[in-house]
């Protein structure tokens, strides 16, 4: 199976290290605007068209704006994509994006990539679906680099919430369920925000965003539900716990560090080629990414008009 590979940033680097760990698969080239020659053997091409000729699988890694306008390209030749998240940076571009998915036979799926951690997917193991719980999800970093700053340009990119708190809001939306309501505050240049996000079940989830943060890259998860606290830090040399309220001698126990044996973002693509190979559907399917996405452009609305908007309201409005 051929791939090729759209973009070739800090994520185009991490993808392309990953698929040559495949054996089953060629990198036939990737296209780049900023780079010539080849990388680490698989030629670039300055050329989209002519790339987008070269594979049987599109990995778009290019910058979020763009993403509607490649996917249609790649989905009429008849190309499987993987999208790295967002899927894209306005609810038109998304329906738009989704309406052309029903009518071709291509295989698509967004790199949700928190939901292929080891640590986040033993949170999502260890709590009760249906049972309410409390949850602080707090993602911090410092400002991103990118080509002519593109991400730091909200009309782009979205921001904090839909470049980095994307990646909480759709944990909370797979480990609680359907959102009805959201609330979100940023500061003037939406390089912070706080969400708050009601589920369906009862759940509260309140999401803290930054790319003001100089401490290294910081993950942490707090989850409070029925007398057990579960907690992550990134930063932790033990970073995963779980403490229950079941015993006066000891109210705390240490799970083990997870070791990535395999990386995340390793995890993800394999899923994917598998699911091409045998004819299943993609993981993190268009229509689940968008529901994330969805509540990301929710929060971005709920911030600009500093009020709290109901899913229930907004959605029987259109």
């Amino acid at each position: 199976m051929k791939i090729v590979i759209l973009g070739y940033g800090f994520i185009g680097s991490i993808h392309l290290n990953a698929y040559l760990q495949m054996k089953d698969v060629e990198v036939a080239g990737i296209y780049s605007t900023t780079q010539t020659g080849d990388i680490q053997g698989i030629p670039v091409y300055n050329d989209l068209e002519k790339c987008l000729e070269l594979g049987d699988v599109v990995d778009v890694c290019l910058p979020t704006f763009m993403h509607r306008d490649v996917f249609e390209k790649a989905v009429e030749k008849g190309k499987h994509v993987f999208l790295e998240k967002p899927m894209a940076h306005t609810d038109e571009d998304c329906r738009c994006m989704l309406e052309l998915e029903k009518r071709c036979s291509s295989k698509v799926m967004v790199g949700q990539v928190l939901r292929y951690f080891p640590e986040y997917r033993k949170l999502k193991e260890s709590i009760d679906p249906d049972k309410p719980a409390s949850t602080l999800l707090s993602r911090r970093s410092q400002l991103p680099v990118s080509a002519k700053n593109w991400s730091l340009d909200r009309s782009n990119s979205g921001g904090v919430i839909l470049d980095l708190s994307l990646h909480d809001i759709d944990f909370a939306r797979w480990a609680f369920g359907p959102v009805t309501r959201v609330f979100a505050q940023t500061d003037p240049d939406h390089y912070y925000a706080l969400i708050t996000l009601r589920h369906e079940n009862g759940s509260i989830s309140r999401i803290e965003g930054s790319w003001r943060y100089d401490g290294g890259f910081a993950q942490e998860v707090e989850i409070a539900q029925e007398n057990e606290l579960f907690t992550f830090n990134s930063q932790e040399v033990s970073p995963l716990s779980v403490h229950r309220n079941v015993s006066l001698k000891k109210d705390s126990t240490e799970v083990p560090p997870v070791l990535l044996r395999d990386d995340p973002w390793y995890l993800e693509l394999r899923d994917f080629i598998d699911s091409i190979r045998n004819d299943e559907p993609a993981p993190v399917t268009l229509q689940d990414a968008y529901e994330s996405t969805k509540l990301a452009l929710l929060a971005l609305q709920s911030a600009e008009e500093k009020r709290p908007i109901s899913l229930e309201k907004e959605l029987n409005t259109r």
